[in-house]
Parts: structure tokens; C-alpha cells; sequence
């Protein structure tokens, strides 16, 4: 009995070091990891909120609804200084990336609007701000604004709302206008997962 009383204690010792040995190591990684982000001007938001981070989704495409209001969504939105700003708002079966893009100012107007005109995808060429919206859900369709506008209507750590409107189609009807249908949408995400990459929040939220 003593002896194994003996080999129990080493083996819970033996744990205990290894678990403290691995707590140490994620605790070394995590402070690196964090060093390098501050060092590259990352900072992000809501991530502690995950269970918390959800999207309602209203979207018609020539008059049919392309979600169910059951259906789960989560978003991420990464910055990039003042010139990107992309949302990826994914369920299990299907993704909705939408991408503002503009001049080194584009953030410092609010709202933020994004257009669409003519396969104009370049800020040079559409004096401004552009937006692009690609809408796809798994086995089923793959949609891409080829003509409208997209607005940022609110802003803030908490919540992020955008409607757009315009007309879509698949990437093969780019040059065919004649196949676009109307397309409109309104995206509400609660607690989005957000990253600032070189630019600060207060910044950004209106």
C-alpha cells in the first residue's frame, strides 16, 4: 500500500509540474503574442463577448428571401488604417463578406458610404469610397453586387449596422446587365468580433 501511495503522489506531482510547465508556456505565448500585435498597432474588441456575437440578416434578392431569420450568424470586422474595412459574417452553410475601400481619409466621413457603379472597383476611378458584396451560401447561389450602394449607418463597439441596396448577380453576369435583379439588404451584428490594425476605435465609431 505504501508503495502505491508513493507512485500516486509522483504521478500527481509529476502533473502538477507538467500542468504548471504548460501554463507557464501558454502564458510566455500569449505575452509575445500580444507584444507583436501592440507592436504592429493590432488592437481588438468583443472577443471575451463571443457567445454574445450574433447577426440578423435580412436580405432579398429579386424579391426572395436568402436567409432564414432562424439561421446563425457571427462577424468579424478587421480595419486596416483608414483606407479597408471588411466584414466577414459567416454561418455554418453560408458567408457574406462585404469590403469598404477607399483614399487614405475614407473613415474620417461619416457615415461611411460605399458605391458601386459600373464595375468601378478602383477609389481612383469612383471618386470615393468603394464597396463590394459578395453573398454565398453552400450548394446553393453566389451573389455579388455589380451595381448599388452600401452605408455603414451605425457604428459602435456594441452593435454594427449596414443596409445596401442595388442590383446583384453571379460573377458571370458582370458584363450582362440585362441579368442583374434588385437586391436589397439590412445586416445588424450584435458584438462583433472587431480588429483595429494601425488605427483607434474612437476613430471609427459614430
Amino acid at each position: 500500500m505504501k508503495k502505491i501511495n508513493a507512485l500516486l503522489i509522483s504521478i500527481v506531482m509529476f502533473l502538477s509540474c507538467q500542468d504548471a510547465k504548460e501554463k507557464a508556456s501558454e502564458n510566455v505565448t500569449n505575452s509575445v503574442i500580444e507584444k507583436t500585435l501592440n507592436q504592429v498597432g493590432v488592437a481588438s474588441e468583443n472577443i471575451e463577448r463571443a457567445n454574445q456575437n450574433k447577426a440578423e440578416i435580412e436580405i432579398t434578392y429579386d424579391g426572395q428571401n436568402l436567409f432564414s431569420k432562424d439561421e446563425n450568424f457571427k462577424t468579424i470586422m478587421n480595419t486596416a488604417g483608414k483606407q479597408m474595412m471588411v466584414f466577414s459574417i459567416d454561418s455554418e452553410d453560408a458567408k457574406i463578406n462585404i469590403s469598404f475601400s477607399g483614399l487614405k481619409d475614407m473613415l474620417d466621413v461619416k457615415p461611411i458610404i460605399g458605391k458601386n457603379k459600373e464595375g468601378k472597383l478602383d477609389p481612383k476611378d469612383a471618386n470615393g469610397t468603394v464597396v463590394t458584396i459578395v453573398i454565398a451560401k453552400e450548394n446553393g447561389f453566389v451573389y455579388t453586387l455589380l451595381e448599388g450602394e452600401a452605408t455603414i449607418t451605425k457604428l459602435v463597439q456594441d452593435e454594427v449596422s449596414i443596409e445596401f441596396s442595388g442590383k446583384a448577380g453571379t460573377f458571370l453576369d458582370a458584363n450582362k446587365p440585362e441579368n442583374w435583379k434588385p437586391i436589397h439588404g439590412k445586416i445588424i451584428s450584435k458584438y462583433p468580433v472587431m480588429n483595429f490594425i494601425q488605427v483607434k476605435k474612437e476613430e471609427l465609431f459614430y
